[in-house]
């Protein structure tokens, strides 16, 4: 989820070429199964990377994936194994032609210009490179040309300049710190990475490392608390998961990276399990909500949408509504928001958003392609969904179970497998939880129209909730049974 959604929480609160080759009698040999990757920075000039391949040919084609990341490219040039220059002939799409026969072991050198911070960019420069005082940050797609698509254990190895590390979300070399293993291509393709002299923070849990990537004076000055949020989210997450993310036995997820830089405003993009966020210097405290909101709601796809996948898009509303759900309770089970700024993101930005989109009474929630254009409906009505049913759930069983409970449910059936859950599988199993068939529920306000009355659902808990001149008011009750005092506290995570 592009940060940009997240705004409305405004509301409430000269260049020298390097060369791109090297001392031919020091290169290592070309090995039949493996593709390799050499990348090189230098003192002199850190807005070029000089990139080096090698592999044996199992096709005729090098590209890169969109059409613009090549604009950057220059230099390129592919030698065999006895050094003799092999042809390449560019082609539409971001391709090039190899002049050489499938089995030919090659060498593919070529430079790569980290301006791209230079140009505008639709999705921002969070998604594409751009080179800080302290370091460079590239996607995989903007530094990395691909051949083929079948590799395993692919090798990338950094030259950098004196001071620098490398943080990847690949498995570093035990010998070397600047190698690191790629399990294959699509691992390789949807990688982050910053080369620097920013600070890491590690933290591992039965397996699953998350690494945080901390760059510019700004965010390191809050190193520490950046330290207790993501161990905070981490471990509230595995408690209510029961485990930690368990996607299908093809894909695990072993190592996530969040790279997280002073910039000059606030945004973020995820790419494939990993996360890349800017912070504005000097920013507010919006700022810094803005940038944790986002990164626990990522996080949580790795169990909601990594472990658990829908069948189809029908299902974006749970996916990201209830993540929505999670990353509230999340944040303010670790001391991030407290009660009051719990109920006024509540309003601020998921009612206001679900309150004045379009879609509501005109499209269903079922129509998850439209959750670009429609997020209020989407985002913010299956957030409201998962408190209507945790409510409704809760009531029902006098607070002795929860939505926490379906969820890890789905983890436990779904994890490790290739299977994907259907919406019916959803809305027959909130049902079981209540003991009470919530087909009608689901009929108007998940696949019909109509509007989720979610003062109501809120009021079933110690607290009184209104809609008043377009605004969701939310306080708690004078008084309050201790059946309802536990809904509430279930509602804000504990």
């Amino acid at each position: 989820m592009k940060i940009v959604a997240y705004l409305s929480l405004s509301l409430f609160l000269t260049s020298i070429p390097i060369q791109a080759t090297t001392n031919k009698e020091n290169l290592p040999a070309i090995e039949s199964d493996r593709i390799s990757y050499m990348v090189s920075i230098s003192n002199e000039n850190k807005r070029r990377a000089s990139v080096q391949m090698s592999f044996t040919a199992k096709d005729n084609i090098l590209y890169m994936n969109t059409g613009r990341w090549s604009e950057f490219v220059s230099e390129l040039e592919a030698t065999d194994e006895k050094g003799n220059k092999v042809g390449l002939e560019k082609l539409p799409d971001a391709r090039w032609h190899i002049d050489a026969p499938i089995g030919t072991k090659l060498r593919v050198n070529y430079n790569v210009s980290l301006t791209h911070d230079q140009q505008e960019w639709s999705g921002g420069i969070d998604g594409a490179a751009y080179v800080v005082e302290w370091g460079a940050f590239f996607t995989a797609r903007s530094l990395f040309l691909f051949h083929h698509d079948n590799w395993e254990e692919i090798n990338i190895h950094f030259q950098l300049p004196d001071g620098w590390k490398a943080s990847t979300p690949w498995e570093v070399s035990p010998k070397d710190p600047f190698s690191f293993s790629a399990r294959n291509q699509t691992s390789l393709a949807q990688a982050i990475l910053f080369a620097g002299t920013h600070q890491e923070l590690s933290f591992v849990r039965d397996g699953f490392e998350l690494v945080f990537a901390l760059g510019g004076e700004e965010v390191l000055s809050e190193k520490e608390q950046y330290q207790q949020m993501a161990e905070g989210v981490l471990d509230y997450y595995i408690g209510l998961m029961g485990g930690i993310p368990n996607p299908p036995a093809d894909d695990p997820i072993t190592r996530v990276l969040v790279v997280i830089n002073s910039a000059g405003e606030t945004d973020g993009e995820v790419i494939g399990n990993n996360i890349s966020m800017l912070v504005e210097k000097e920013g507010d405290m919006m700022s810094q909500l803005i940038s944790k909101f986002v990164f626990a709601h990522e996080f949580f796809h790795l169990w909601n949408g990594k472990s658990f996948r829908p069948a189809d898009q029908r299902m974006e509303w749970f996916k990201e509504g209830f993540s929505n759900y999670y990353t509230l309770k999340a944040l303010h089970k670790i001391g991030f928001i407290d009660e009051n700024a719990y109920y006024a993101v509540l309003n601020n930005l998921f009612f206001q958003r679900y309150h004045t989109d379009p879609g509501v009474g005109n499209i269903s929630m079922t129509q998850g392609e439209e959750k670009h254009d429609h997020w209020g409906l989407i985002y913010g009505g299956g957030l409201f969904v998962a408190i209507a049913q945790d409510m409704i759930i809760r009531k029902a069983t006098s607070n002795t179970k929860n939505i926490d409970h379906f969820m890890k449910d789905l983890f436990n059936k779904f994890g490790g497998t290739s299977d994907t859950y259907q919406l019916d599988e959803l809305i027959n199993g909130i049902s079981a939880l209540s003991g009470e068939d919530q087909t009608g529920f689901f009929s108007r306000y998940v696949l019909g129209v109509e509007r989720i009355p979610i003062e109501q659902f809120l009021s079933i808990s110690a607290l009184e909730a209104k809609i008043d001149e377009g605004q969701l008011r939310i306080r708690p009750k004078n008084t309050a049974s201790d059946l309802e005092q536990g809904m509430k506290l279930g509602l804000l995570g504990k």
